[in-house]
């Protein structure tokens, strides 16, 4: 039975959902009913239904009633009522016996026989809806949205809405970029509501009650040619002979020097095709956006294009140029971060003009170097043969590098990240949209998460205070902030405040960030639940090397060795990841974890920096819950700064809201549900309602990266 399924999800979209497997057949499988509208309808669906249907026909005895308009349909070669314009059943008949006997002459001639029996037996019953412009908006919504309702022998049904169609493109995952909401019965309230509306509503329409749709069965001449087809064969014979000829002709997967895609990256990968080969990935951190990366140089390369990869660091420059090297196989020129080279010998040119396919060339460069006049005075006579590929994407959106995406004028284009806007930059984020087409496919932490890409996670939030002296000065600054925001709003020239207000909101920021009660409770934590004999492997966040040296140096005084990670260490930082990765440990560290370090078997987390930018606590918390053997669970603790008692008019409100919409995201996708109320008790005790906990919502207005 339908309720037998268990939890369905409230939407599936084939980015990341495989909609036949995952939901189409197993209602199919359980049902005796099946209503559905569609645009169009194709045999070839069978493809990817045929055992669901078997069971719905032959163990099930069940009926599907489809309701096709083809008005709103595309020409489809495979289509069974495509590109219908006629205006009488006799021209109607001609175009469906038409499409019969092309069908009948395709490949898959079995599946249309089988379509016919399944019409001369009753188990399918097909009318065409021809949609009139006087029909209401909400008639014209249930033909193009597509509706489809699941109904059982207990009485429960499973509704959907969306675009999807009735065909093999509509449905398979490597089709078209399709997405249902879907509302079962049981679940009550809207849900049953939905399923009720939608039933009456079908109802109606297939008696052709409904003002401005004609409803019309199939012409009997239509019926006497299906009847012909079925009468030679039993349905059981058909779906027989059907099995083999309906699966569909295996195909090499895409792949990356032997690693297969995940669906959720094929999918981008074709969503970033069909949008001219233009676009931007926001994936979660750990999702696999550099294999991602790699397949689209992989494509450029075979459309005869040099791939310019420019990343924002050393550390991804060498991470980029090992991929490219060990997985593709690729020579590659690097430009900058030491490497100098290509600005003499006009090597980035000679590798875009090379014309060896044996020995394609691959161009990384860091941020800085691309936007330099050397770097462009090479790229620019040959743009038309470049796609760029620019990794933490956000990072070209700055102001130093934005001049970048003004000239390099590249056929093909790739943006990846996790975050791709930018906090506090609108002018930037809008830069980076315009220049690479928009986000042509999501894969959110909680996508990855349930798709078992990343480690489920524990999390445990614990909280300090401001001392009295970091309290008064944030008062002060608060104080400030609202004079200057005033003249803003009531001069004639607001704009003249806002630098001014940044720096004010900048500097109260940093107050919050290096909180002195921060490094005592981090050794605090560590001691009380570190486990060097378990193998453990933690990764400390400090808001700058002041916090990072306090906190290596109490744990120190415990007796707990830790190494420090930045970007200004005198130590190799090469050797300081295989020592942790080796032996385990304790990395204290500040933001150059944030992006591109891969150390996947890092087991616990602690946060004492306290961003409220989206990139980088979604980067923090995406670096320890990669997969890696034997580890199955990550730890993430989080340090936030709270008051003990706050109203409405406090000027702390700010830090509140800024601390708890980041520990609320956390608790919510971790595994830990006692976290979320024991945040929602916290912000009860401190003085706050319930009500205002909905109103927040993420916001970098107060962050201080000076990322560029």
């Amino acid at each position: 039975m339908l309720r037998g399924l268990g939890r369905l999800r409230t939407e599936y979209s084939s980015d990341t959902h495989d909609i036949a497997t995952e939901f189409y057949n197993p209602c199919l499988s359980e049902s005796k009913e099946y209503d559905r509208i569609t645009g169009f309808f194709s045999s070839s669906v069978f493809h990817l239904t045929w055992p669901a249907l078997k069971r719905f026909v032959l163990v099930n005895g069940g009926k599907i009633r489809l309701l096709c308009s083809p008005r709103l349909s595309e020409p489809d070669v495979d289509g069974l009522v495509y590109g219908y314009q006629a205006r009488n059943e006799e021209s109607l008949a001609e175009a469906l016996c038409g499409e019969l006997q092309e069908m009948l002459q395709s490949d898959y001639g079995d599946a249309t026989r089988l379509l016919s029996a399944l019409v001369a037996s009753g188990h399918l019953e097909v009318r065409i809806a021809r949609v009139a412009d006087l029909a209401s908006v909400r008639t014209k919504r249930m033909f193009h949205d597509k509706v489809g309702l699941f109904s059982d022998r207990e009485g429960d049904s499973v509704g959907f809405r969306g675009s999807l169609n009735e065909t093999y493109l509509g449905l398979s995952p490597s089709g078209n970029i399709e997405s249902i909401d879907v509302w079962p019965s049981w679940e009550g309230d809207r849900d049953s509501e939905r399923v009720i509306n939608a039933r009456a509503r079908f109802d109606r329409l297939w008696a052709g009650d409904i003002g401005g749709v004609e409803v019309f069965s199939l012409p009997s001449a239509v019926r006497e040619v299906i009847e012909r087809i079925a009468d030679d064969s039993t349905l059981v014979d058909l779906f027989e002979r059907s099995a083999t000829q309906l699966q569909p002709a295996p195909k090499a997967p895409p792949a990356v020097g032997g690693n297969r895609l995940r669906r959720h990256q094929d999918a981008a990968v074709k969503a970033w095709e069909a949008n001219g080969h233009r676009g931007l990935l926001s994936h979660a951190t750990g999702s696999g956006k550099t294999i991602t990366g790699l397949y689209c140089v992989q494509e450029m390369v075979s459309r005869g294009l040099t791939p310019l990869i420019v990343v924002p660091s050393k550390l991804l420059l060498e991470q980029w140029e090992r991929a490219v090297k060990n997985l593709l196989g690729y020579r590659v020129v690097l430009c900058g971060a030491g490497n100098d080279k290509w600005s003499s010998g006009h090597l980035v040119r000679a590798a875009v003009e090379q014309r060896k396919p044996s020995t394609p060339y691959v161009v990384i460069a860091v941020l800085n170097s691309a936007a330099t006049p050397g770097f462009r005075a090479q790229i620019r006579p040959v743009v038309s043969q470049v796609g760029i590929i620019v990794d933490e994407v956000h990072r070209i959106g700055s102001d130093g590098a934005r001049t970048i995406m003004d000239w390099l004028d590249a056929p093909e284009r790739l943006g990846l990240s996790a975050t791709p806007e930018r906090a506090n930059d609108p002018t930037g984020t809008a830069a980076i949209y315009d220049y690479f087409g928009g986000i042509v496919s999501r894969y959110s932490l909680a996508d990855a998460l349930e798709d078992g890409i990343l480690a489920p996670y524990t999390y445990q939030p614990s909280w300090i205070n401001l001392n009295e002296e970091e309290q008064e000065r944030w008062d002060r600054l608060t104080e400030e902030i609202r004079r200057i925001y005033a003249m803003a709003q009531s001069g004639d020239a607001p704009g003249t405040f806002a630098d001014r207000l940044k720096m004010k909101l900048v500097t109260r920021a940093r107050i919050a960030k290096g909180a002195a009660a921060k490094a005592p409770r981090a050794v605090e934590l560590v001691a009380r639940t570190f486990r060097p004999d378990e193998g453990q492997k933690w990764l400390v966040y400090c808001d700058d090397q002041t916090q990072m040296r306090e906190v290596g140096s109490a744990l120190r005084e415990r007796g707990i060795p830790s190494w420090e990670y930045h970007s200004k260490m005198t130590g190799d930082p090469e050797t300081t990841l295989r020592l942790f990765e080796a032996n385990g440990g304790i990395i204290v560290a500040i933001k150059c974890l944030d992006e591109g370090v891969d150390i996947p078997s890092a087991s616990h987390a602690l946060v004492l920096a306290s961003s409220r930018n989206p990139r980088e606590y979604v980067q923090r918390r995406g670096r320890i819950l990669r997969r890696a053997p034997g580890k199955t669970i990550a730890a993430l603790q989080d340090v936030l700064v709270l008051p003990n008692f706050v109203v409405e008019s406090d000027p702390t409100l700010p830090l509140v809201f800024g601390e708890f919409a980041r520990a609320l995201q956390f608790a919510e996708w971790s595994l830990s549900r006692s976290a979320v109320s024991l945040l929602e008790q916290k912000w009860i005790d401190i003085g706050l309602p319930m009500s205002r906990l909905d109103e927040m919502r993420e916001s970098g207005l107060e962050d201080d990266d000076n990322d560029d």
